[in-house]
């Protein structure tokens, strides 16, 4: 019990070292950084150290809802309806989507949204956005049956780094809202009112 006891006020000491190490030589870089920083790469770190997936700590998954007496193709057909009118009250638009065979004949497809007007101003902002357009939502199916969607979390893009011009952060949180709304509303399979 002492080893152990020893063993983490030695990572503990580590930690605060490296926090110190860090907030000395970036200062004058994180005094500039949003606030909700912080947050965002703790809640992503905390992600992949517990799966040791790199991809778990950036995706969002939701099981889609299959309702009674409705068929698992006929339940996506309606997610994909509802992600689709979520889409443009969100001034997004469906620009591409690749249902994709697998070999063991699971259902996967992947569905990509944007906006050219809004990745416009991103793109003067920030070449490097491009990394993240278009947004995307995937439809898999997983090997118990199961149907999961999956998207990327953006919280990262909106707060990663220094706080986003006024304009951009506003269009951000609007692609934000448009993704998030498709993702719980489709699994959900019904627009909220």
């Amino acid at each position: 019990m002492k080893i152990l006891k020893t063993f983490f006020a030695l990572i503990g000491v580590l930690v605060v070292a490296g926090m110190l190490l860090i907030g000395v030589k970036y200062k004058n870089t994180l005094k500039d950084f949003d606030p909700e920083a912080i947050r965002a790469f703790s809640n992503m770190a905390v992600l992949v150290l517990e799966t040791g997936d790199p991809a778990k700590g950036m995706i969002l998954k939701k099981k889609m809802v299959i309702p009674e007496g409705m068929t698992k193709e006929e339940a996506i057909e309606n997610a994909i309806d509802v992600m689709d009118e979520v889409a443009s009250t969100h001034g997004l638009a469906m620009v591409d989507y690749k249902v994709m065979p697998r070999k063991d004949g699971r259902y996967t497809q992947i569905r990509s949204y944007c906006s050219p007007t809004i990745a416009d101003v991103f793109l003067n902002y920030s070449r490097e956005f491009i990394g993240f357009m278009p947004c995307r939502i995937g439809i898999i199916e997983e090997p118990n049956g199961d149907i999961y969607l999956y998207t990327m979390n953006l919280d990262l893009m909106i707060h990663g780094g220094k706080i986003l011009p006024a304009k951009l952060l506003e269009l951000a949180m609007e692609v934000n809202a448009g993704m998030m709304g498709m993702f719980e509303q489709g699994a959900a399979g019904e627009e909220s009112d």
